[in-house]
């Protein structure tokens, strides 16, 4: 793999944060702020690794998750004040994406950051294109003075959070119990 080379985009809203990434002379992966216009794209890139098999197991690395939809997509107000989603993009392709979003949580109760979901197409992991969501986001918050970002892993994606603790993320001392409505 050849080196990366990184370049900041500056611009004048200081909450838009665009960043370059170099992959290879021939490749450059752009990280920039997700819009309406890439729900498919997303879904697309869901749908790939939804498929994808962890190595040595018949079991999905999104087995425990079922289809996303893109009215599910569509109502998270992408561009909005809360939004902190990200895709990549190589060649006007996404090929990733972070979904985040602003909340108030904890105890005691503080504006946070929300990582629900990061995934990068199989062909393209590796690479450090995760890593630059994340920091993207996490760049994006601390330009709001959101100082705290959390990121909501299935206890059972040991791969995942091993991956969260290497950008320096922690165990919280928050446990999170779920109750469905009823039908």
């Amino acid at each position: 793999m050849q080196p990366i080379l990184k370049k900041r985009l500056v611009c004048p809203d200081k909450h838009k944060v665009g960043v370059i990434i170099m992959a290879s002379a021939e490749k450059e992966i752009k990280i920039r702020p997700m819009e309406s216009r890439d729900i498919n794209a997303v879904l697309a890139v869901y749908d790939k690794i939804r498929e994808e098999k962890i190595p040595g197991t018949k079991r999905s690395r999104l087995s425990y998750r079922g289809t996303m939809t893109y009215e599910e997509v569509a109502s998270t107000n992408l561009g909005g004040p809360l939004d902190l989603s990200f895709v990549a993009e190589v060649d006007g392709q996404v090929i990733g994406f972070i979904w985040g979003r602003l909340a108030f949580a904890g105890i005691p109760v503080d504006e946070v950051g929300i990582i629900h979901m990061i995934i990068v197409d199989p062909d393209y992991q590796r690479q450090g294109i995760a890593g630059r969501l994340v920091n993207a986001l996490a760049e994006r918050c601390h330009a709001r003075g959101v100082n705290t970002v959390r990121a909501v892993i299935d206890e059972r994606h040991w791969e995942l959070q091993n991956y969260f603790q290497k950008l320096g993320f922690r165990r919280s001392e928050l446990v999170i119990y779920t109750r469905t409505s009823k039908s």
